[in-house]
């Protein structure tokens, strides 16, 4: 069965990228969505980076795998 995760990518304070994932991710999650939590992340200043708070949003984006158990 396919597995979905939504990856986050945001702009840290020096100008370098800053990834956050999120596993098992809504089928029928829309961008505004994504984009208000990711706005939220940034607001709250929920997390932060070696290379200091994160300032802007980069990219998002969902991304698919097909995992096949041989041996479970």
């Amino acid at each position: 069965m396919p597995e979905k995760r939504l990856e986050m990518t945001f702009k840290n304070q020096l100008g370098t990228t800053m990834k956050i994932t999120v596993d098992q991710v809504r089928d029928d999650i829309t961008e505004v969505e994504v984009q208000a939590a990711m706005q939220l992340i940034i607001d709250k200043n929920i997390f932060q980076s070696n290379s200091g708070e994160l300032v802007a949003i980069d990219s998002a984006r969902i991304v698919t795998t097909d995992v096949e158990e041989v041996i479970a």
